[in-house]
């Protein structure tokens, strides 16, 4: 291979790796702002060395310095015409926006997905374990009730990979303003133990008392041992979610709700009874990865 070639070849590998490593960069920086969920596990990780893509695309545009120069002493007295520049160029910038949505379409994708996913899952859960599901949708703020309530939930929760918590929203009352109650499998309730504890007694006697919102828990001496206040236990929820909530019990509605932001993914799922909304579950999960991969 003649010198003049050898540098024509190094001039196409350096601007090419130069071209690629722009787009890839690209990629990384609407990955990153805007939360998208392409790539399987490895690849994604790859993006975490962009950093040094970048120290890799100042140092190519330094070669490709010393190559022009090399090529301009090379053909020293020749005046080659570049035929093509401008479609060169248009063809480099038309890259951006096809890339731009091949990202945005495969994060797409990855969305609906995992909220097929999740509808089946919860439709599953319903269909298969209707007694939990009946026991937990008959709210009431009682000491039964909540005793129960953990365990149930974390059945359904470690039945299906699909998600990772369950929650339990339903309608009540504090102070006679509706509020949405919110309960979790970490949702730790064990009062009526620590009471007995205190009072030194496996089996003794406590008295339970529904009380201006809350569960009032008393030794058998009639002092306060433990309370548990509804106010505690309320559903945050944002604007969307409060008026979305409030709708589907007002109306009965069994319309499903799913939310996708930065790879967390919630669906509100209304369980009816008699065609009555009495109860919304919540199912979310986190995916640091999308679906796609090599």
């Amino acid at each position: 291979m003649t010198p003049k070639k050898l540098v024509k070849a190094c001039n196409v590998i350096g601007i090419v790796s130069i071209v690629l490593l722009v787009y890839w960069v690209f990629a990384f920086i609407l990955i990153q702002v805007f939360g998208l969920k392409v790539f399987r596990e490895h690849i994604t990780e790859t993006f975490g060395l962009s950093i040094m893509g970048i120290i890799a695309l100042m140092g190519g545009a330094l070669m490709l310095n010393i190559m022009l120069n090399l090529t301009r002493i090379a053909e020293r007295g020749q005046e080659a015409a570049v035929a093509g520049g401008r479609k060169a160029v248009w063809l480099f910038l038309a890259v951006f926006p096809l890339l731009a949505v091949l990202m945005f379409g495969g994060n797409y994708l990855t969305v609906r997905q995992k909220e097929r996913l999740l509808v089946q899952s919860a439709e599953k859960l319903v269909r298969d374990y209707p007694k939990q599901v009946q026991a937990l949708a008959a709210y009431r703020f009682d000491d039964a009730y909540l005793s129960g309530l953990a365990g149930r939930l974390k059945l359904l929760e470690n039945q299906d990979s699909a998600f990772r918590d369950v929650t339990l929203i339903v309608p009540d009352r504090i102070d006679q303003t509706p509020v949405f109650m919110g309960f979790g499998s970490t949702f730790d309730f064990t009062p009526l133990a620590a009471v007995r504890e205190k009072a030194g007694a496996e089996n003794a006697e406590v008295a339970v008392a529904a009380e201006n919102d809350a569960l009032v828990y008393r030794l058998p001496d009639g002092k306060t041992a433990a309370t548990v206040e509804k106010a505690d236990h309320l559903f945050a929820a944002d604007l969307s979610e409060r008026e979305y909530l409030q709708n589907t019990f007002r109306t009965h509605s069994g319309e499903i709700r799913f939310e996708s932001e930065n790879g967390n993914y919630e669906l509100f799922y209304p369980y009816r009874q008699n065609g009555k909304t009495v109860a919304v579950f919540r199912f979310s999960d986190y995916q640091r990865y999308g679906k796609l991969g090599s």
